[in-house]
């Protein structure tokens, strides 16, 4: 069915304000980290905003199937309050629905920035939009960081005192990882598609500034996707050499790059913290000072979450059937206070029940296989830059969602997350990008 005039204006838009709600990212974690309940009240209204977004779709299978979904997720977590409320104890309503609301959060975006960014990549230069507002908000991230180390006011990563890093003025130091991560890799694939020598050269010293950030936070997962992200570059780029000695210059400047994140390393935190690591064993990932001050900072990243995995199974196997199925909110069945195992996946499976997680699994589940399919459909010979580069973003991503977490139930990190889904699922069906040159 054809959209009315003013539907159309409507979603023009909303698709816009979308795109350039990504934007605003960065301005609305200082917010929050000043205690500006801003960013609350914009990502709910956004959710609302997408689902009248959804119902002005034109009709067609996809519409259809989303709208349907959503109403049964919703339908879905109103019976898990409700049954929490009846068999949990101690039960706080407010913490149960801040859970499920940023926990939707990501899966609303998901779907809308799919449907938002096929939409968007009707017009010129849509890529490089992307490519430009993702590599903004790193600057501001990295100009803040730097900020808050000259003036020696940035929030610590980590309460044990031996180990270094900051996150600037943003609250929590592995989502802000994830997101530098994430964006590092956008970042460079932005770089790297400049056509003038010259850009590239000036665009060199912010670059280093992006790395600089990403090994003070001085976490493994920062430092991590530096290397891999390099990594993947240089051997994509080595490769297309071979057949295009034009990439020559690409490759100077990823070894660049690589050179100075190595030489950078031992004077940061994260240069610190790698020395306790493999020195003393001391690897604990989160910046939990009462849980450092009972001595677990000498535990491993995996082996403090194996504690709290080992919690929460014992505590998954003595509860009713019904939280089974429903899931047993946020923390389990905790007696004192919650806490989540902080790996995303196994948190939605025991948090929200058989049920729930594959109710929740199933979007990433349909949009990943898509994307593979049209891998297959155009051979993975012909991925140019923007799909390795979008691909390896989005690894990362999953990848700290399932070790780290911190990605899926926080908006703050979950937008980007589904923002580049939904990019690499545009890029993957549009066969005129599997074509072009990179």
């Amino acid at each position: 069915m054809a959209l009315s005039q003013t539907n159309r204006m409507f979603m023009n838009y909303v698709e816009k304000a979308f795109i350039f709600f990504i934007l605003a990212q960065p301005a609305l974690d200082i917010l929050a980290y000043v205690n500006v309940p801003v960013s609350t009240i914009l990502r709910g209204l956004a959710i609302g905003v997408a689902a009248g977004y959804l119902l002005c779709l034109p009709d067609g299978k996809w519409k259809k199937l989303s709208i349907t979904y959503l109403i049964v997720l919703g339908a879905f977590m109103i019976c898990h309050i409700l049954n929490n409320h009846m068999v949990k104890a101690p039960f706080s309503i407010s913490i149960e629905l801040t859970y499920v609301l940023k926990t939707v959060y990501f899966i609303v975006m998901l779907i809308v920035y799919v449907f938002v960014i096929k939409s968007f990549s009707k017009q010129k230069n849509w890529q490089k939009v992307l490519q430009v507002i993702v590599f903004i908000n790193l600057l501001v991230i990295s100009f803040v960081m730097l900020a808050a180390n000259m003036t020696n006011s940035g929030h610590r990563s980590y309460g044990a005192l031996a180990k270094e890093g900051h996150s600037g003025w943003f609250f929590s130091a592995n989502e802000l990882s994830v997101i530098l991560g994430m964006g590092f890799s956008i970042m460079l694939l932005y770089i790297l598609k400049v056509k003038s020598t010259r850009s590239k050269i000036l665009l060199l010293p912010v670059s280093i500034l992006v790395i600089w950030a990403m090994l003070t936070v001085g976490t493994k997962v920062s430092f991590g996707s530096v290397i891999i992200v390099l990594g993947i570059a240089l051997t994509f780029y080595s490769i297309k050499t071979i057949y295009n000695l034009k990439n020559w210059l690409n490759i100077i400047i990823l070894l660049v790059l690589l050179t100075a994140s190595l030489l950078m390393t031992p004077a940061t935190p994260i240069g610190n913290n790698l020395g306790l690591t493999f020195g003393t064993n001391v690897v604990k990932q989160e910046t939990d000072v009462s849980q450092s001050e009972k001595g677990t900072a000498r535990r491993n990243i995996l082996s403090g979450r194996s504690d709290f995995l080992y919690d929460m199974t014992a505590q998954y196997s003595k509860a009713p059937l019904s939280q089974k199925l429903l899931g047993m909110g946020f923390g389990g069945n905790y007696t004192i206070h919650p806490k989540l195992i902080e790996m995303d996946f196994l948190d939605w499976y025991f948090n929200f029940g058989l049920i729930g997680f594959v109710l929740l699994f199933l979007p990433l589940l349909c949009i990943g296989f898509r994307i593979l399919s049209s891998l297959f459909k155009y051979r993975f010979s012909d991925i140019t830059a923007p799909i390795i580069f979008t691909g390896a973003a989005v690894c990362l991503g999953m990848g700290s969602a399932f070790v780290a977490g911190h990605v899926l139930s926080s908006p703050a990190v979950s937008i980007y997350l589904a923002v580049l889904i939904g990019y690499l699922h545009t890029l993957a069906g549009r066969e005129g990008s599997w074509q072009s040159n990179v």
